[in-house]
């Protein structure tokens, strides 16, 4: 329980100041601010990419073009890397000709049929010529549709020598240089999302009782000078990471189009917690709490209209870093005297001390 000064033997003393029919007794005063329902949380973060795409042609050859450096930005639909495109195109060629060749000799089966259809009306030509020209005329018809899937995957291999950025990222790393010959599948480069960051920070044991009063989190940059992004809450981890016995908690954030924020970087995640109904008392400096002759909690209020001084009883709770909290007697706005106490008494006439 906390031991407060008499009413009657506070804290320094104040020498009156004469004005008029009254001493005027000056004093040190605060107004007493209104009671925050949350409090911010500040943890060391660090900037780690929230999509990273190993990119890989779907087919095998040798680069050709490179036009891409570690830390580049590239834009959706941009150049990466290119191979030598020749074997692909020679492919495609040959698969056009055939293509063709197969759409002319199912042109030629088509008339053919259309004849014997004729011939045969007129029973000029038996039912097995027919049946013969409508084989053939089928045949034609598969032989293109074949020769059409073969060309579309010859142009498709052939669009797979280009290799583009599938969104505006950075190029995080060079897996292969120019020249050099890679299998489908290889990795060229490890390619980030800029727009798509999660910031991750590691909350200590005593922070996960409170876990479930966090209501909003955002993200500061100091080497961005301040710069601050809202951020959404991926998830906090279900176990402590050793060594340091500490629970991972990771927030996303959208970087937009203009900020320069890269993977690495440090920052800062503030996260805004809802106080506990019990945490949500005023609070005072040691110093403005005193006893009345019954060993009541009182402090001095002030009358801003009158400019006078009354002694009030009070409910206080616990210590502090700030002082005492005081549970009931007091609200939001009213002056307390905090120093200067000693010669006050019911109804004296104060002075506030400015800063």
């Amino acid at each position: 329980m906390a031991m407060f000064p008499p009413v009657d033997a506070a804290a320094e003393k104040s020498k009156p100041v004469r004005g008029g029919k009254e001493d005027v007794i000056p004093v040190k005063a605060m107004r007493v601010a209104p009671v925050s329902k949350t409090f911010v949380r500040r943890l060391p973060a660090t900037i780690i990419p929230e999509v990273e795409t190993r990119l890989a042609f779907r087919v095998s050859g040798r680069i050709s073009s490179l036009p891409v450096e570690v830390g580049q930005v590239v834009k959706k639909g941009e150049l990466i890397a290119f191979l030598d495109p020749r074997d692909f195109e020679d492919a495609a060629g040959e698969a056009e000709a055939a293509f063709a060749q197969a759409r002319a000799r199912q042109k030629d089966a088509r008339l053919h049929l259309r004849r014997m259809q004729k011939l045969w009306a007129n029973q000029d030509v038996d039912i097995s010529q027919l049946d013969k020209a409508r084989a053939d005329s089928r045949s034609a018809d598969d032989q293109v549709k074949m020769q059409q899937r073969q060309l579309n995957e010859a142009r498709r291999r052939l669009s797979y020598t280009r290799l583009e950025a599938p969104y505006t990222g950075v190029i995080a790393q060079k897996e292969v240089n120019l020249s050099d010959t890679v299998t489908a599948g290889q990795t060229v480069v490890l390619f980030v999302d800029l727009s798509r960051l999660k910031v991750r920070a590691q909350l200590s044991p005593s922070l996960i009782p409170e876990r479930n009063r966090f209501e909003k989190y955002s993200v500061v940059i100091p080497a961005l000078n301040g710069l601050r992004l809202p951020a959404t809450l991926q998830g906090i981890g279900p176990s402590a990471l050793l060594p340091a016995n500490t629970y991972p908690i990771t927030v996303t954030i959208q970087t937009g189009s203009g900020t320069d924020i890269r993977p690495g970087m440090n920052g800062l995640l503030e996260i805004t917690v809802k106080r506990a109904t019990g945490d949500r008392h005023i609070q005072l400096p040691l110093s403005a709490v005193a006893s009345d002759p019954k060993g009541n909690a009182t402090v001095w209020v002030v009358d801003e209209k009158k400019g006078v001084v009354h002694p009030r009883r009070v409910v206080t709770g616990g210590l502090t870093k700030k002082g005492i909290e005081i549970k009931s007697g007091l609200s939001a706005g009213e002056w307390v005297v905090v120093a200067g106490l000693r010669k006050l008494s019911p109804g004296k006439r104060v002075l506030i001390l400015k800063k």
